[in-house]
């Protein structure tokens, strides 16, 4: 091994355990100053050395340089607006959304800057940023075969140790501190190994042609899919909830599969007619999709506005639109798949600008959503009662609590509790919320005092109401106080009976004193508009069998 290896492996080694370490303080410590840390930088970076380790000189050391200033520059102006005085650092669960966000366009410009390192120019084909950019793609897929198989082995002998009475070797193997540095370690060694084995283009070669004839395949279900549509209706596609999110992995899914295919546009794959007709249809079902995709999440935005999730689903789909529309609008006019590489490329330059901006003052996810949310207060398109002051203090950063500042200064009593009642809450407990999906007591006493009561002229007592509110982590799927009904019938022949319903099911609870749960009610109820409930006898007795009772359920 010369002198240059050995300095780059020992790099690849640093960079990873130094990677590891911060990443598992990020799991392990939720809040503090750390998370100041760029976590972009400690995510990104390291990758891309590893990727493009083989370049080993000044101008990857530049390269290296200049993307942790520039993502460095992007996580500082988001710290700023992300983390107020009142609120401190947490994370939470948007700067998800905003890592992949930044992920996607990061790897689809590595190829361009390693052929830039590789030609000292750049003018360089279309064809080589592709290769690059399958080839990045192929040493990530046979690092996530060598983790499995490493973490296979390593949960094994973890059993095995706890078998032996050895629990401590476990706890320490799973601790994330020890965990998350050796997953980093086994991929950047894995990355290296296979950049010096010949087999891995080899392997991508084989993966990519039999990607490619999956195309047709994919394309005749795609246009079925479509087909059907007006036959159905959208209504069972909106029910199911994951309507943006299965026509994103369609188109997602329809453009690797074509790139797969057609590779640098140079070659035709597909010498039978017919199954050049159903790859080439798929794409012009491409614009369907993002058209689908749009309406979609524009009805949940109509009907609740912006947040900063719904903002990131309009960016996937407006990304997957941008390549759809290419890639149609190349069939319609008999430019496939010679654009291909166009295409491509103006592609992932939009997306870049897109990207930019987003983490930047002018499409900033917060200060869009803190914005909409407060023109929806103000022109009454929802009422305070409705209104989530807790999100807008927690998730929407210095954006949101300027807005909660400008409503304090109103006239609305009804506002000022609800910013009271926001205020209040500690960012531990809300911190608490984004990891088990359980609000804060404040805001679940909020929603049963607002959820409705059948029938007319009942209401919870502030006892019963109380230990609903202690209880909620049957009802940790309900965030607002329509999605909550409580129901008094006697189903227990006592007189006493309350029956708590969701969306997703119900309990049936004893209220005389404190409640006690008697059962639960299975079942989805898509409307809990004035509920028809009604006790009815049972058709079938129970039986009894050694001792033990058993329902009769048709």
């Amino acid at each position: 091994m010369n002198i240059i290896d050995r300095k780059r492996y020992t790099w690849v080694v640093i960079s990873a355990v130094i990677q590891g370490l911060l990443l598992g303080m990020y799991a392990v410590l939720p809040s503090g100053p750390l998370l100041c840390i760029p976590l972009t930088v400690i995510f990104l970076v390291p990758f891309v050395f590893w990727l493009s380790q083989e370049h080993w000189g000044r101008r990857l050391v530049n390269f290296l340089l200049g993307l942790t200033v520039v993502l460095s520059a992007l996580w500082a102006y988001r710290l700023w607006s992300l983390y107020s005085h009142e609120t401190g650092f947490y994370f939470i669960p948007s700067q998800r959304s905003e890592l992949i966000r930044v992920s996607m366009a990061v790897f689809l410009i590595i190829p361009f800057f390693q052929c830039r390192i590789a030609a000292w120019s750049w003018k360089f084909p279309y064809s080589e940023i592709f290769f690059q950019f399958c080839r990045n793609l192929f040493l990530l897929f046979q690092a996530g075969i060598v983790i499995a198989v490493f973490w296979g082995l390593l949960v094994t002998a973890s059993l095995l140790f706890d078998i032996v009475g050895l629990q401590n070797v476990p706890f320490l193997i799973f601790n994330p501190l020890t965990s998350v540095p050796l997953t980093s370690l086994t991929i950047a060694i894995s990355i290296s190994v296979a950049i010096k084995h010949p087999g891995i283009d080899s392997l991508g070669r084989w993966i990519l042609s039999v990607l490619a004839w999956l195309l047709p395949f994919f394309s005749v279900l795609s246009v079925m899919f479509i087909l059907c549509l007006p036959f159905s209706g959208l209504r069972k596609l909106w029910d199911t909830g994951q309507a943006s999110t299965l026509m994103l992995l369609l188109q997602f899914g329809t453009i690797i599969l074509a790139n797969a295919a057609w590779l640098d546009g140079t070659k035709p794959v597909f010498q039978n007619k017919y199954g050049n007709f159903l790859a080439r249809l798929s794409l012009l079902c491409l614009p369907v999709y993002t058209s689908l995709c749009l309406y979609s999440v524009g009805l949940r935005i109509q009907q609740y506005g912006l947040t900063t999730d719904r903002i990131q689903a309009m960016f996937l789909a407006i990304t997957a639109g941008i390549w759809g529309l290419g890639y149609a609008g190349a069939v319609v006019f008999k430019k496939w798949p010679g654009s291909i590489g166009r295409v491509n490329i103006t592609s992932i330059i939009i997306m870049i600008i897109l990207v930019v901006l987003m983490d930047s003052p002018l499409l900033d996810p917060y200060r869009l959503a803190s914005e909409n949310q407060y023109h929806r207060l103000m022109t009454g398109r929802i009422n305070a009662s409705d209104f989530d002051y807790v999100y807008t203090r927690f998730n929407l950063g210095r954006y949101g609590n300027a807005v909660l500042g400008e409503l304090e200064a109103g006239d609305s009593e009804q506002v000022k509790a609800g910013i009271k009642a926001a205020r209040s809450i500690q960012p531990e407990e809300y911190l608490r919320y984004t990891l088990t999906g359980i609000p804060p007591k404040l805001r679940r006493q909020a929603i049963i005092s607002g959820a409705k009561v059948y029938p007319a002229g009942r209401e919870l007592t502030a006892e019963q109401a109380e230990y609903f509110a202690e209880h909620w982590e049957y009802f940790k799927d309900v965030q607002r106080p329509q999605d909550l009904v409580f129901v008094f019938a006697d189903v227990e022949r006592s007189g006493h009976d309350v029956i708590v319903l969701t969306e997703e099911g119900g309990l049936v609870y004893n209220v005389d004193g404190t409640p006690r749960p008697l059962g639960a009610v299975s079942g989805k109820f898509r409307s809990l508009e004035n509920p028809d409930v009604r006790t009815l006898e049972p058709r079938y007795y129970d039986l009894s069998i050694n001792g033990v009772v058993f329902q009769v359920i048709e």
